[in-house]
């Protein structure tokens, strides 16, 4: 599964540094999720509502991979209004804070990552009973706050470059606000990984 999105979102890859604000959220329902035996999440689920109807099914690699997020599925969106009306879905996941860059096989809908959170946003104007079905494939490169040495963790080495630059400006400025201080600090305590 892994490989398959890796190669898909690589051959039709439209790269993007990641929103600032996101979409805000829509009317919530429930899913159901199934860990793989890869660790992979599959979510399926579904809502009907006076006006529309929405089904979900998609994958992702949440629980698994810290630096880069991948998801792949569709959602199917049906208007049960009495005219043609503009439908919606949203959908977010919680991943690492940090700096991040999209890579998504379309235009056709959004990403956005932002402060913690993915946030995939699609909308369509769909005509009365007819069905839109949006596949997607995307993936999320997080490069985490408070990497200073750049091994791809947060630990004791960046700890004590943190303290080693305490007071000034530079690398270790981490939420670049001028001064190397206790926010700094939290930044790197927050995002603590050490494999």
């Amino acid at each position: 599964m892994k490989q398959f999105i890796y190669g898909l979102v690589a051959a039709f890859c439209v790269t993007s540094v990641a929103q600032e604000v996101c979409r805000p959220p829509l009317v919530s329902f429930d899913v159901h999720r199934e860990e793989l035996k890869d660790g992979w999440l599959h979510t399926t689920g579904g809502a009907a509502y006076e006006t529309r109807v929405t089904e979900v099914d998609y994958y992702d690699n949440r629980r698994i991979d810290d630096t880069l997020f991948s998801s792949q599925g569709q959602v199917t969106l049906t208007n049960t209004s009495a005219t043609s009306r503009k439908i919606k879905y949203r959908h977010h996941v919680s991943i690492r804070r940090g700096e991040y860059t999209v890579s998504q096989d379309s235009t056709d809908y959004e990403v956005c990552a932002s402060d913690g959170k993915v946030i995939f946003y699609v909308e369509k104007i769909l005509q009365i009973g007819v069905p839109y079905t949006q596949e997607w494939t995307y993936s999320i490169e997080i490069q985490p706050y408070g990497d200073i040495d750049g091994d791809g963790f947060i630990n004791g080495s960046d700890l004590g470059m943190l303290f080693a630059g305490w007071g000034m400006d530079g690398e270790t400025d981490l939420n670049k606000d001028g001064t190397t201080d206790g926010l700094d600090l939290g930044i790197i305590l927050t995002n603590w990984y050490d494999d």
